[in-house]
């Protein structure tokens, strides 16, 4: 397809981002991150009502830079998507600190959150691959806060940097539940409000991985129900002997929060003792309505442990469910699902890697939040890894399967077509775009037009997710350089 916009002809558009803090799962749909507190504080840069779209693309040329990468925003409105008002960030934009460099990696593993209190949603951009000096010490990575206010995001501030490189996930919540924004990343937590200059309220030093091993995925979220966010941390080994074997060893950790902040981690076990296989995704939402958020996984297996699939093939082409109790994450063996699940469409094929991301949100309203399932690497109609993606649906029993979508370029109302390579479904998103009470997915392809990359935005009603009025755009409808950018790799958690 074409990377010029599709209007859809009832102008409804997309709004991507994440609801930070939330009164409950069931009130305000989350996706990547969730809270407990009060108050739900949206996605909204400029403050305007209407949540706002943010996606990286850090593979992207910049200045003839390769994968210096960028930030595209596009502010929501009365009619959605408001086209007119987008805007790309770089590190060659004014007032955004740094300069765009070859291999700087500018806009991945994005996250939301108004960290300094002002009632505008400020938006986190870590640079995985700058190289800096600060002090005289050599730093690797950095991660700058583009400013929400009344005009939207402006100006910028490079947090101070920690003893670890900022190559890993951050994500937002309130971990010591004062009702403040605070950011969680590798070796702890800084608590908000952060001044205008980047500094913390405070700092807690503790460690979201368990011994050797690097940190794949955060996920926040209230999992025991008192009302204080909760850290869930996906991890893997540096190394592996066996490409075959890229899961084996992904755990998943938890990490209570208290008044005092992080508690602990202790890691997820089945029902035998043994570690859970966490897959490469997590994400945290309420998808059975008692008011506590579950931890949803994907990609999980392994060859050692007693829920590995009967067919060997099909390894890495799963979700997996821990539901939340009092206590925290619940003991014993996770609930999996895959497109073998009676009620899930599609056939389980070696290589698709359903649950290559996950996102959660209740897409119809019914206090239920649902799961987005990428499967990006799934096969059909004579097209290699167009991808694909599931909804499936939540319940007062948890999600099962039954009344799962499925949706893909070739899906009716859905603009472009599927071709090969295009990993529809790489990365998903969930967020109420248009303040209805319902999430509305995102869909990334990076792959989309030899790997320019495109972004989807699907509308919600009372029946879930439809694909009337669904919208795409790519690099070219935002003006930046579409060669291997990869727009739609990375979205808001």
């Amino acid at each position: 397809m074409s990377e010029s916009l599709v209007v859809p002809r009832s102008r409804r558009a997309l709004a991507v981002a994440i609801a930070l803090l939330a009164g409950t799962a069931a009130v305000s749909p989350v996706a990547h991150a969730q809270s407990s507190t009060v108050q739900s504080v949206r996605q909204d840069f400029n403050g305007d009502g209407y949540e706002d779209l943010a996606t990286g693309a850090p593979y992207a040329t910049v200045g003839g830079k390769k994968s210096a990468g960028y930030v595209a925003v596009v502010y929501g409105s009365a009619h959605g998507l408001n086209l007119a008002s987008k805007k790309v960030f770089t590190q060659a934009t004014s007032g955004v600190p740094g300069t765009p460099e070859a291999g700087d990696s500018f806009g991945a593993h994005l996250t939301a959150g108004d960290l300094d209190g002002d009632g505008y949603t400020d938006l986190v951009v870590p640079a995985a691959g700058e190289e800096w000096q600060q002090g005289g010490v050599a730093r690797h990575g950095s991660v700058t806060v583009l400013w929400g206010g009344e005009r939207g995001l402006s100006g910028g501030t490079i947090l101070p940097p920690t003893a670890l490189p900022y190559t890993s996930r951050i994500t937002a919540g309130d971990f010591d539940g004062d009702g403040h924004v605070d950011l969680a990343l590798a070796e702890g937590v800084r608590f908000g409000p952060f001044t205008r200059g980047g500094a913390a309220a405070r700092t807690q030093d503790i460690s979201v991985t368990d011994g050797d091993q690097q940190l794949l995925d955060l996920a926040a979220g209230d999992v025991d129900g008192d009302g204080i966010t909760d850290l869930v941390s996906l991890t893997g080994p540096y190394d592996f002997d066996d490409p075959e074997d890229i899961n084996v060893g992904h755990d998943l950790h938890y990490l209570r929060g208290t008044r005092d902040g992080l508690a602990p981690i202790t890691t997820l076990k089945d029902s035998r003792g043994l570690d859970i296989e966490g897959g490469e995704s997590v994400a945290l939402g309420d998808l059975d309505g008692d008011g506590r958020a579950d931890v949803v996984f994907g990609r999980p297996w392994s060859a050692n442990s007693g829920d590995a699939p009967a067919d060997p093939r099909k390894y890495g082409s799963r979700i997996g469910i821990v539901f939340g109790t009092a206590q925290g994450p619940q003991a014993g063996d996770p609930r999996m699902i895959d497109q073998d699940t009676p009620g899930v469409p599609g056939v389980g094929e070696p290589g698709d890697l359903f649950g290559a991301d996950v996102a959660v949100g209740d897409v119809n309203g019914d206090g239920y939040a649902d799961i987005a399932v990428g499967n990006p690497f799934e096969d059909f109609s004579g097209v290699t890894d167009a991808g694909t993606v599931a909804v499936i649906p939540g319940g007062a029993a948890g999600p099962t399967g039954a009344g799962s979508k499925v949706f893909s370029q070739n899906t009716a109302g859905v603009p472009g077509t599927a071709e090969r390579d295009d990993r529809f479904g790489e990365a998903v998103s969930f967020l109420d775009g248009d303040h209805d009470g319902r999430s509305d997915l995102v869909v990334g392809a990076p792959g989309e037009n030899a790997d320019a990359g495109s972004v989807w935005g699907f509308r919600s009603n009372a029946s879930g997710v439809t694909t009337t009025g669904s919208v795409s755009f790519g690099a070219t409808a935002l003006g930046t350089n579409p060669q291997l950018a990869r727009l739609g790799g990375e979205f808001t958690h």
